[in-house]
């Protein structure tokens, strides 16, 4: 799932962007989110309160807070978001080089070229490291995979922990696992509350391992053997690269 953010004070620009965001996705069978907004400072507002986009459209010259002022803002919560600036305006060049646009598109919209210019922008999605993306209290959130130390499943609740915060969401850990295998994402299947990231375990015995923020997490008795192959492969691969 690819989440896109549409921001432009023009509802006829908004409009015309996401119906050619949607049919391109129904064409190269991308699925995706799209959110609309009319001005930078809301957008702005959505992000630092934890909403993350792959793919931001943004106007420069809006009422309000301009676009190369949102981008500023943008880039010190996500660094790695794909902005493409579509404006009527070329003035901006040194501005949009110091926020690391994408892209940049004038108007009127030419239609092959955003076109070209999406669809480079989901392979570059696809190319970057590994996204874990999940939801909670309606907000969309992502977060790097390596940057999970582990999962932990609660009574309804699963705990995202890393090395400076725990999140939350609703997803089970079965569900969660099988994401993560669908993309050869190796975790740990430690017992049935938890889902351990290989690159955090410091030690590993046979009933436990104990990872490098202290942690200590124990093996059960039926998946020892499955957690000792896995252990190996990852060894192994770690040693012949």
């Amino acid at each position: 799932m690819i989440q896109i953010a549409i921001c432009d004070d023009e509802v006829y620009t908004t409009t015309e962007i996401e119906d050619m965001i949607r049919n391109m996705c129904e064409s190269y069978n991308v699925e995706s989110e799209i959110d609309v907004f009319y001005d930078g400072s809301t957008l702005v507002d959505y992000i630092e309160k934890g909403t993350c986009y792959d793919i931001i459209y943004l106007d420069i010259e809006m009422k309000g807070k301009n676009g190369v002022d949102a981008a500023r803002k943008i880039r010190k919560t996500d660094t790695n978001v794909l902005i493409i600036y579509v404006t009527s305006h070329e003035s901006f060049a040194k501005e949009v080089f110091e926020v690391s646009a994408y892209r940049f598109i004038t108007k009127p919209i030419d239609k092959k070229i955003f076109e070209k210019y999406f669809v480079s922008a989901v392979k570059n999605i696809r190319t970057l490291p590994v996204y874990y993306r999940y939801q909670y209290n309606k907000i969309h959130y992502k977060l790097l995979i390596d940057d999970i130390i582990y999962f932990r499943s609660d009574k309804r609740i699963t705990y995202i922990v890393t090395q400076n915060r725990e999140e939350k969401c609703y997803e089970k850990l079965n569900d969660i696992e099988k994401r993560l295998n669908d993309y050869n994402v190796m975790f740990y299947r430690t017992h049935q509350s938890f889902l351990v990231n290989p690159k955090y375990v410091k030690v590993y015995m046979y009933d436990s391992m104990t990872l490098y923020n202290g942690s200590v997490i124990s093996i059960s008795i039926k998946r020892r053997k499955d957690i000792n192959k896995k252990y190996c492969t990852y060894i192994g691969d770690k040693i012949i690269g």
